[in-house]
């Protein structure tokens, strides 16, 4: 039987983030659409976000491929600083049907990481209870659950991360 692992990790863009004010910033954008046509090739799953010039993003699946993966992400200049900040056995995925969803959580983000002291989102800082707590925030956002954090900031933007079937926009 194959181990299911999800392994998180945060890294540093190699490029300049150009500024954009709707969709997704260009040099992410091309990420997403090789990350998700790799991805459901060989059954990972995961989410990424990206803010401050920043990747923050887990893989789901069996062991072998997501450690694949990983290695494939590490050695990509686009990507530096590559750091594992969570590597664990789960027995279920919390992004199952996702092959890579990027998730647009701005102000969620900032409530999350404004409650734990920091001034920027910088999750190479992060220990791993914390990228684990953020992990949840995500799939909480997915599912379309209220964290409590968001009950904190006010924040309720869910409509764009809930697949469609929900009434969201997320899965475009």
């Amino acid at each position: 039987m194959n181990e299911l692992i999800r392994l998180v990790y945060a890294s540093k863009a190699a490029f300049r983030a150009v500024p954009v004010t709707q969709g997704v910033e260009p040099s992410v954008a091309r990420i997403l659409m090789q990350s998700r046509r790799n991805n459901s090739q060989v059954n990972i799953g995961g989410v990424l976000y990206f803010g401050d010039g920043y990747f923050f993003q887990a893989l789901e699946g069996d062991r072998k491929v997501v450690n694949q993966a990983y290695q494939r992400i590490a050695a990509d200049p686009r990507h530096r600083e590559v750091t594992i900040l969570s590597l664990k056995t789960v027995p279920d995925r919390l992004f199952a049907d996702w092959s890579m969803k990027y998730v647009p959580v701005e102000q969620a983000v900032r409530a999350f990481v404004r409650d734990r002291g920091y001034l920027r989102f910088e999750p190479l800082q992060f220990q791993e209870e914390e990228a684990e707590a953020l992990i949840k925030l995500f799939h909480q956002q997915r599912s379309g659950e209220a964290p409590d954090i968001e009950k904190k900031s006010g924040w309720f933007g869910l409509r764009a991360l809930l697949p469609r079937k929900f009434g969201g926009s997320a899965g475009r």
